[in-house]
């Protein structure tokens, strides 16, 4: 069953409403009516079943929650924030995709010396944070999270490392470490850094670097900043496939 996303203020007591472009695809786009079942999320790791009860003139959709159903961050065992070289808008609109699909938290565009886009792409890419939200949220309703992850205004690459300190591990995936073995370089410091959180929840910051990868003075300041630094194998991969590769890799260590 399709998902379908209710904002926090839209839910009274055991009351709902859809307005705008969700009411549009429950009632034009498939055609629901009173008393057709629906799952909803808040966007805020609420997840609930509901009935439609009324479609108002205005097309808005007024309905009752019937039943909440298990919160997604119940089965996620950290936050990973991921800082990702401003792509083109395709392979962005990739890895925004799929990277909402294997459960990061927030998205931050990174410009670095080597970033193919230019910077007044870049300035572009300010203007675009509506639709890339929008491709966050289609993603969230298919995959059947409850949560929306946030996608932040792009970040000079020094400025989005000085922005982790101290929140949490900082995690460098760089094609000069082709024969090393994530894992065995990214399990021992999760787990340190999950020892030490205490009570809180566990941050992980993700870097990806741009299309041109980055410079082994990037690499040198992203050490002397803490970050563990790590391979993903012997071939160079496209950014956003190092993206999803990475993601993967972490929420395998840490699970």
């Amino acid at each position: 069953m399709p998902q379908f996303f209710v904002a926090p203020e839209d839910i009274q007591k055991k009351a709902f409403r859809l307005t705008g472009p969700e009411a549009f695809h429950v009632t034009k786009v498939l055609r629901y009516g009173r008393g057709q079942p629906l799952e909803l999320f808040d966007g805020k790791g609420g997840r609930f079943s509901g009935v439609i009860e009324e479609v108002l003139p205005d097309g808005t959709v007024a309905g009752k929650l019937t039943a909440t159903l298990q919160a997604d961050d119940e089965r996620v065992p950290a936050r990973l924030h991921l800082f990702l070289g401003l792509l083109k808008a395709s392979h962005w609109d990739y890895a925004l995709e799929k990277g909402t699909e294997l459960g990061a938290a927030s998205f931050t565009p990174v410009l670095t010396p080597r970033t193919v886009v230019l910077l007044h792409e870049a300035e572009r890419a300010r203007a675009k944070l509506d639709r890339w939200a929008r491709v966050v949220m289609a993603a969230s309703k298919q995959c059947g999270r409850a949560d929306l992850p946030q996608v932040r205004e792009p970040a000079q690459f020094r400025d989005a490392l000085a922005a982790c300190r101290g929140k949490g591990p900082v995690l460098l995936a760089w094609e000069g470490l082709k024969g090393a073995g994530a894992g065995q370089t990214l399990r021992p410091a999760l787990r340190a850094a999950d020892a030490a959180r205490g009570a809180q929840p566990l941050d992980a910051h993700l870097f990806i670097g741009p299309e041109g990868g980055f410079s082994e003075e990037e690499v040198e300041l992203a050490e002397a900043e803490g970050a563990t630094l790590f391979g993903l194998g012997p071939r160079i991969l496209r950014a956003e496939t190092a993206a999803v590769a990475a993601l993967a890799v972490v929420s395998s260590c840490l699970e």
